[in-house]
């Protein structure tokens, strides 16, 4: 028996979106990656006894010419991770533009969304912890300070989005959470190669 999970991902250009994907889907981080056109798309498959969840994630371009093809992936969106990077101001001011595509979209309250600060692990910051945290307080959202390249909160932030998802189904109440509940997962990795769609 298989379930879905669609998990999509937002934020400007080069704050790490595809890192954070690759650091979740196959736990390694690399300094060469390709800049997203379009979209792309990959899964991690979860697995306990006969069921398997696929944990869908939908990898956005973040620069601006792409932005009239993001909105068509929207839909059946279950989750969003609003990606921006702490070492770019700019790609944090731009979260509120990203929160306001999706509300045009789909209905937010559908749907389970966190806000991520990427490369936590760079001193040099522009963008604080604590402005982090307000923004996610003020749309009620959960903050992750995440690190591709060391892997630090990654597969934490994922697994709060897949717990939120779950909850929203009626799958598991809120006492419960995925770690509990899939004690014994195991990853398919014949199915986590990209899949570009665009």
């Amino acid at each position: 028996m298989q379930e879905k999970v669609k998990i999509l991902m937002l934020g400007e250009g080069a704050v790490g979106k595809s890192s954070l994907l690759n650091r979740y889907v196959d736990e390694k981080f690399s300094e060469n990656i390709q800049a997203t056109l379009g979209v792309e798309y990959r899964q991690k498959i979860l697995t306990q006894g006969e069921k398997q969840l696929i944990v869908q994630v939908w990898d956005t371009a973040g620069q601006e010419r792409f932005r009239v093809i993001t909105p068509i992936f929207y839909r059946n969106a279950q989750g969003v991770s609003l990606v921006y990077s702490v070492v770019d101001k700019n790609s944090f001011q731009q979260v509120q533009t990203w929160i306001d595509n999706l509300k045009d979209q789909i209905d937010c309250e559908q749907v389970s969304i966190v806000l991520v600060a990427n490369k936590c692990d760079i001193a040099q910051r522009e963008v604080t912890t604590l402005e982090g945290q307000q923004l996610a307080q003020k749309y009620q959202i959960k903050y992750f300070e995440c690190s591709a390249r060391t892997g630090a909160q990654v597969k934490e932030m994922y697994t709060e989005l897949v717990q939120q998802i779950l909850i929203r189904r009626g799958q598991i109440n809120s006492s419960q959470n995925v770690e509990k509940n899939q004690q014994n997962i195991q990853l398919d990795v014949g199915d986590t190669q990209p899949q570009k769609c665009c």
